[in-house]
Formats: C-alpha cells, sequence, structure tokens
C-alpha cells in the first residue's frame, strides 16, 4: 500500500518487464510508447572476484607502444624499462564485450528465476543504467505467472534496499495485458521464448491458466528440458537445414524465422501435412491457364464482358483497307489524291498494318506465356537475405609524421626574382607581331576549312612568372614498429542471399502447435463457472515475441475451430435458458420440475421443451432441488447460469487503433504497454474519488509501508 500516491511525474517512474531472453524498460510512461530499451536478460561471472557483470569481460595484454621517428631537435623518448621492472597491474588491460555470450548466465529460464543472485544483479545493472536518482524513482516491474510468493518477497526486499526506491508496484503478465487492451473478459496467449502462458481473464481477474514448456528446469541438460514457443521453431528450422546448407547456424535460423517469407501456412485437415504445400507445377498451370485465356481472347470466345477501346487521337485512323479515315468515320479521298502518290500511300499504309499485327501478336504470345507474380505460399523456393554483423581486430593506422615547414614567402620570392630570366626588347617584340601577321592565312579562305582544322593557337604572350622553387623530396616513409602491434575492434555488415525451399513451411511443428491449441482448450474449458467461458472464447489474445511468426495465430484458431467448435442444436439453444435450479425436464419422470408425459392430441405442446424454457422464470420460487442456493442474496432472484456447451463461437479480440506507434509496432508487446497505463493509475494520477484513492493505495507498496 502506498500512503504517498500522486505525487511522482509521469518521467520520473521507471517500467521495467523482464522475459527469458530480452528484457524491455524505459524511464517514462507519459507516451505509452513501444520499449525504448531492450537488454539481453544475462550476466556474467567474473572470475577473479566473482561478481556479476552486465557484458563479457576479458583480459588483454597491452600492446607496446610504437616507436616513432624523432626528428632534429627533439629528444628521444625514453628507452622501455626491463620487463623485470614493471607493474603486473600495468601489463593487463580489461576489455568489455557486449555483443558476446561466451560464459553467459540466463537467471530466468521457461518463467522461473533459476539464479536470483544473477536476476538481482541484473535489475541493479538496469536501474542504474536508466536512471541518475534513488530516492525519486518509483518502479513498475512486471511479474511472470510462475513467480513464486518467496521470489516476490526477496525482489521487493531487494529493490527497496538497494535502490532506494520510493514505491514499487508488481503486476502480473496477463493482467497488464488487459491493462493495454482494455478488455474486462479475454483469454491472452503469451507465446515466448521457452514457454507458452494461458491466462483467462473475467471481469478483471484471473480465472485460469495453463502454461506449456514452464517445467522446472531443475539440474537436467538444456537440451533435455521440455520447452515450448519461438525457440521450438528455431530449433526444427536449423535442424532442417543445417544437412543441406553449409555454415546454416542458429542466428541464420532466427533471421529466417521472422522473415516475410517463413510463414506457417493455413489449416489443412485434409492434407497429409495438415498444410497445403506448394508443387513444382505451380507456374506451369498458372501460365497454360494464362494462355488458354489469352488464346480464349483471340478467338472471341471468352466469358469476359465486351470491352471499349478508344482510339488515339494523335494518331491517324483508317479502315479495313488501310485508307485514311477523318474523326466522323469518313474516307478522306480528297486529301489522298491531293498528294500525288495514292500507290505510294497505301502501300506504306498496308506495310505499317502488318507491322502492327505482327507486334500484337508478339505480345499476345509473351502475355500468354508469361508467369504471373506468386505468392510466397505458392512458390516452391524464395529468397532470404540474411545480415550478419562480423567484428574483426584490425590495426591502428599510425598518422604520418608533419612535413618540414616551407620557406617563407618573403625568402621564395627573393629566389624566384634572382632566378627569372631578363624581360626581351621592345623591337623584338615588334618584330615577333608583324611575323605573326604574316603568317595568318586569308579568313576567306579557312571559313570552308573551319570544321575540319583546328584553330590555330595564340603564341604565347611573354610572361614575367617565374618558374617554381623545386619541391622537396619526399619525407621517407617510417619505418616498421618492431613488437606488437595496436589495433582496435571494427564492427562490418555482411550481407547474403539465401534461397530456400519449402522447409521454411515444414519448420512448423504439428506437434508443438497441438500443444498450443490443447493448452488454449483446457486453459478455458476448466473454468469452474461455465458462463465466464463464452466471453473468454470470444476475446483471445496472441501476445508475446513468439506470436510474431507469420501464420502462427491464424493457424491456431484455424485449428481451434476445426476441433473444438460447436454448433448449436435446438435442444442446445433451449436447456441453456433454464435457471441452474430447474433440472433438465424428461417426459414420464414424476417430482417437482419435472414433465407430464408426452401425449397425443391438442394439449401434447404442454409437454414440450419450448414451453419448459418459456416459463421456467415464473416456476424459479419452486421447492426444487439447489432452490435454496439460486434464491439466496439479494438480486439473485431471475438470474441464471449458462448450460450449454462451449465454445459455439472462437474469434480474436479486436485491437485498439487508436495508438498509432502501436499499430505499427504490434501489439506482441502489449504487457509494456499495460504496465505504462498501471504505472500511471498507480503512481500518477490524483483525482480519484474515494473509492479511486483506496484502490491506488492497494496498488503498490510504498517505503513507509514497507518498513
Amino acid at each position: 500500500m502506498s500512503g504517498q500516491t500522486g505525487k511522482w511525474r509521469e518521467e520520473q517512474v521507471l517500467v521495467i518487464c523482464p522475459g527469458s531472453s530480452t528484457t524491455m524498460a524505459q524511464l517514462g510512461c507519459g507516451e505509452l510508447s513501444p520499449p525504448a530499451h531492450r537488454f539481453p536478460t544475462r550476466m556474467f561471472r567474473d572470475e577473479e572476484t566473482g561478481q556479476w557483470r552486465p557484458y563479457h569481460t576479458y583480459k588483454r595484454k597491452k600492446a607496446a607502444a610504437v616507436t616513432a621517428p624523432v626528428a632534429e631537435g627533439e629528444q628521444k623518448p625514453e628507452e622501455p624499462k626491463p620487463e623485470g621492472e614493471r607493474k603486473e597491474e600495468d601489463e593487463w588491460e580489461y576489455v568489455e564485450d557486449q555483443d558476446s555470450d561466451e560464459g553467459a548466465v540466463y537467471p530466468i529460464q521457461g518463467g522461473h528465476i533459476v539464479v536470483m543472485d544473477a536476476f538481482l544483479a541484473f535489475l541493479e545493472h538496469v536501474h542504474s543504467s536508466l536512471t541518475t536518482t534513488y530516492h525519486n524513482t518509483p518502479i513498475m516491474l512486471m511479474a511472470s505467472p510462475q513467480w513464486t510468493r518467496p521470489d516476490c518477497e526477496t525482489l521487493a526486499r531487494y529493490i527497496f534496499e538497494k535502490t532506494k526506491t520510493p514505491a514499487l508496484c508488481l503486476i502480473n503478465s496477463a493482467i497488464a495485458t488487459q491493462y493495454g487492451l482494455k478488455w474486462p473478459n479475454m483469454t491472452v496467449v503469451d507465446i515466448g521464448f521457452e514457454k507458452v502462458d494461458v491466462t483467462c481473464i473475467y471481469d478483471s481477474r484471473i480465472v485460469a491458466h495453463r502454461d506449456v514448456g514452464a517445467g522446472w528446469p531443475g539440474n537436467s541438460a538444456e537440451e533435455e528440458r521440455e520447452i515450448s514457443g519461438g525457440e521450438v521453431f528455431t530449433r526444427r528450422l536449423q535442424q532442417l537445414l543445417k544437412d543441406k546448407m553449409k555454415g546454416f547456424n542458429r542466428e541464420m535460423a532466427e533471421q529466417l524465422k521472422m522473415s516475410n517469407i517463413c510463414e506457417v501456412l493455413p489449416y489443412a485437415p485434409d492434407k497429409p501435412k495438415l498444410m497445403d504445400l506448394p508443387t513444382e507445377d505451380v507456374p506451369t498451370v498458372v501460365a497454360a491457364t494464362t494462355g488458354a485465356a489469352a488464346a480464349a481472347a483471340a478467338s472471341g470466345t471468352t466469358t469476359e464482358g465486351p470491352k471499349v477501346v478508344e482510339p488515339v487521337t494523335d494518331e491517324p485512323t483508317y479502315d479495313a483497307d488501310g485508307n485514311l479515315v477523318d474523326d466522323e468515320g469518313v474516307l478522306d479521298v480528297a486529301n489522298i489524291v491531293a498528294t500525288g502518290q495514292t500507290r505510294e500511300f497505301l502501300a506504306k499504309k498496308e506495310k505499317e498494318k502488318q507491322e502492327k499485327a505482327k507486334k500484337k501478336g508478339k505480345d499476345k504470345e509473351a502475355e500468354a506465356n508469361r508467369v504471373m507474380r506468386l505468392p510466397n505460399s505458392k512458390r516452391v523456393k524464395n529468397i532470404f537475405h540474411f545480415e550478419e554483423y562480423v567484428t574483426e581486430e584490425v590495426p591502428i593506422v599510425q598518422p604520418a609524421p608533419p612535413a618540414p615547414a616551407p620557406a617563407t614567402a618573403e625568402g621564395a620570392k627573393d629566389v624566384e626574382m634572382a632566378d627569372a630570366p631578363a624581360p626581351p626588347a621592345e623591337g623584338a617584340e615588334k618584330k615577333d607581331e608583324a611575323k605573326t601577321e604574316e603568317q595568318k592565312p586569308d579568313a576567306s579562305a579557312t571559313d570552308d576549312k573551319k570544321p575540319e582544322e583546328k584553330p590555330s593557337e595564340p603564341a604565347p604572350a611573354p610572361t614575367t612568372e617565374v618558374p617554381k622553387a623545386p619541391e622537396p623530396a619526399a619525407a621517407p616513409a617510417p619505418p616498421a614498429p618492431e613488437g606488437p602491434v595496436l589495433t582496435e575492434r571494427q564492427t562490418k555488415r555482411i550481407r547474403r542471399d539465401i534461397e530456400v525451399g519449402l522447409e521454411r513451411f515444414e519448420f512448423a511443428d504439428r506437434a508443438e502447435i497441438d500443444r498450443i491449441v490443447t493448452a488454449i482448450y483446457n486453459a478455458v474449458q476448466s473454468i469452474d463457472d461455465m458462463y465466464m467461458r463464452p466471453p473468454c472464447w470470444e476475446s483471445l489474445v496472441f501476445v508475446g515475441n513468439g506470436a510474431r511468426i507469420r501464420g502462427l495465430k491464424e493457424n491456431i484458431l484455424q485449428t481451434l475451430q476445426a476441433r473444438h467448435l460447436i454448433s448449436p442444436s435446438s435442444a442446445t439453444m433451449f436447456t441453456s435458458e433454464l435457471p441452474s435450479n430447474i433440472g433438465t425436464p424428461t417426459a414420464g419422470t414424476p417430482g417437482p420440475g419435472a414433465l407430464t408425459p408426452i401425449t397425443s392430441g391438442p394439449g401434447a405442446q404442454s409437454g414440450s421443451l419450448l414451453q419448459a424454457a418459456t416459463t421456467a422464470a415464473a416456476n424459479a420460487n419452486l421447492n426444487v432441488p439447489g432452490a435454496q442456493g439460486f434464491q439466496g442474496g439479494e438480486g439473485q432472484l431471475g438470474q441464471h447460469h449458462f448450460h450449454s456447451q462451449t465454445p459455439t463461437n472462437i474469434k480474436l479480440a479486436q485491437l485498439p487503433t487508436y495508438l498509432s506507434e502501436w499499430t505499427k509496432n504490434g501489439f506482441e508487446e502489449a504487457m509494456f504497454l499495460g504496465a505504462q497505463v498501471a504505472a500511471r493509475m498507480a503512481f500518477c494520477i490524483h483525482n480519484f474519488d474515494a473509492q479511486g484513492l483506496e484502490m491506488q493505495r492497494y496498488m503498490s507498496l510504498s517505503r513507509v509501508d514497507y518498513k
């Protein structure tokens, strides 16, 4: 309970949503945006101190200093000290590799916290990375359904004592999803990294829960542990392609799984693999169909309606004989006769007509043979673009030594003036001008030869420019450094195109999808109160990054509808309207609530099921078994429970459309959106009424109440 609610601003709240693989976090909940930070949920043990580090840290020997050339007038650097005189701590340095997962410890597996001290250190790392203050930052922490009460108590104790937070709120992941989507009744299917959680919510409270692959890891190896979720599909894809494609690793399988060419095909119960896989002859069939359509159109036997072809106004129109026709459709004979070249004109038009017909025939043939652009689900093979980031050690390029300083401007000018030749005399200039005038050809004779002959270049005029001083010789390259070379880590992106066959459809393991479908059915049908089941069936929500696989949600929904959907019959509809305290009417059974035997004649309708259904409300006060529970309590009279079999309707819940960023990002991370909404309600809103303030007090735990 928080005694100081509604005193924090929205930008002060820290929202953390841990996951088995990735943790979403953000400081501030005012904009209701997708998570700004994603941290890998892993820690690394320091071999020397035993403490936890957020990144892989390794120790390497420092490279020796590279000896640079010494210019004149500079002092030589001191000689390196002997090896024995160096300090041991100066020889080694620690380097953090943020991308490496070597020696990583994952504190959460299958939703369970398996290494508590590593997870606590991870929470401290996230807190210190996003905040600078401790005493004024309330925390909203999303809890997994697998967390136990001792886990929550340990987390609350550590957060209050270590981070000095003023308030803490723990919220279930399914309830957080319900806060984000704002539907009071729903079934949340969370397809995570190694598990699938199915949670049924009725009237904003959890009424049933099932999970798949969320067993306690124990001491068994990771390969033997039963898992579910997105990791199952990744391993299946890697298993299918590792033998057919050399070097196909897990990173490739993960990118291929999330690409557009990898999808789960619709559920097909009449197929051997319960999916309609494309075959090799699909392009041939399409081409043949297109060719048949073109042939039918050419022969005039097509079933399509006539199409109006507008003539081109910029070109003249000719009749069947090739004669010119004006705009009104009349032959322009006067224009043809006036030209005086009637035969040549008609021959030319006939030739143009034949060329047009020939070109039109080629276009039809090309259109008939052209293969239509097929969707991905109809292609046997498709191209996958794989992007990889490679980090390598690159030697550091040492800057070149500075060139010697050039001479001053005044000194260079003096040198140039001293070496300049003497200017020519005035008489020599006049003689040169006369010679050039005599050598000029007559203008009229050269006009015809201008395009062929190049214009004569004018004689270079005498100049007073002096030749430049010779450039100094290039400085010799510095000698190669002795000993180890300094290096730095550089990351570059490599893109590869990979052709994938039917494996991009077959990765959808049918057994895994059946496990998810069975978990959903068992979760909803395990609700004790049957009237709560229809709202849960009619509002299915798929969240989790595992649900981003193309076609997975649709396939699960189609499987549910094909295997578990019940069409209501007439008897089911009648009995569903009966109150819970009225027994099912049976013919020939005496006693309260029983019907008289059905007889023939005009009075036969009195014992029908229809009469029992319509008069059930009037007989609600009868002294029948179960009536005491039905009549107990105020407002209970006239109410009845749901008695028909379920499900009679299975569909997805409608997602909100007023959040443009989330519409673009997808609602697979809707639990983070709900955590932001709940954080605003628990810590920031202060204009509640008395009932709302009481609700707000119970949403979070303050430091005062913790002590």
